[in-house]
């Protein structure tokens, strides 16, 4: 039975500053720049391609400015396209759009929020940018629970439990800011939020730097958990090939806003094709 994607990208590119018209064409691994030496502008990813199948865990992994982040940015909404093409598959877009084959990039801001709040969830590298920080743990799960169009408070309450029993936060910390909690219990908030709604597409960027190793693993124990039980479609963005290794089933491998090389994970880990590929993977043996 063939499989379809539940998530597509088509030529996602974006320029910072203004483009001059030949950015592309002079920047990228074959220049070893992503800043136009015409006009100065920082080509932050251009002609990116790629599918998400059901119940998939894809890596995209880069040195610092490869791109990587950018794109999980811009299938966030957080930042805009220069152009690019971006479809998911999925009945709950149905239910928001009426069909599955409209460009989400091409949707009303307000389309935008109700796929942010019902279809995907992200998980951000630092906890600041996915939680208001002063205000209670519970609460953060529970706007989005609200936005989403739940209002029994009686059930808030209950899911905003369920969660923090999924996420393995301590239930007598329900009211507390995530301000007074550790890194990586900040991050379990941000994760429990991104589950509050059951999107079928995650997004998780550089979910584990700056945490412990024993903080790191507990974080990727709870992310495979979490995966086995809901079968949701993941995204992973890291430097970190260990974490590649542990959670993906194929891998994107940028440099300088271009996909040098992807294939299955462990292809890619064990016989690396592109020369900066190799060099990743070298650094880290």
């Amino acid at each position: 039975m063939e499989l379809f994607p539940i998530l597509e990208v088509r030529n996602l590119t974006k320029i910072y500053g203004k483009p001059c018209g030949e950015c592309i064409s002079h920047t990228g691994p074959i220049y070893e720049t992503n800043i136009c030496s015409r006009c100065n502008s920082l080509v932050a990813c251009a002609d990116i391609n790629f599918e998400l199948y059901p119940g998939e865990i894809l890596g995209i992994v880069g040195e610092s400015g490869s791109g990587k982040s950018t794109v999980i940015k811009l299938l966030a909404f957080d930042v805009e396209p220069l152009q690019g093409e971006y479809y998911i598959k999925h009945e709950k877009i149905i239910n928001i759009l009426g069909n599955g084959q409209k460009n989400l990039f091409n949707l009303t801001p307000f389309e935008k929020r109700q796929i942010r709040n019902q279809v995907i969830g992200i998980v951000y590298q630092y906890p600041y940018l996915g939680l208001k920080m002063n205000i209670s743990a519970g609460g953060n799960i529970a706007e989005n629970l609200l936005v989403a169009g739940l209002r029994n408070l009686k059930r808030i309450r209950e899911k905003v439990l369920e969660l923090f029993e999924k996420t393995e936060l301590p239930i007598q910390r329900i009211d507390e800011p995530p301000i007074k909690f550790s890194g990586g219990m900040q991050q379990r908030v941000q994760i429990a939020k991104a589950l509050s709604n059951n999107p079928p597409v995650l997004f998780l960027d550089e979910v584990t730097t700056g945490l412990d190793v024993s903080v790191k693993a507990r974080i990727l124990d709870l992310i495979k958990n979490l995966h086995h039980d809901y079968n949701f479609s993941i995204i992973i963005v890291s430097h970190d090939l260990s974490i590649i290794r542990v959670l993906t089933h194929r891998t994107i491998v940028m440099k300088l806003g271009r996909v040098v090389e992807a294939g299955l994970t462990d292809q890619i880990l064990e016989d690396p094709q592109h020369p900066y590929t190799q060099l990743l993977v070298n650094s880290q043996l």
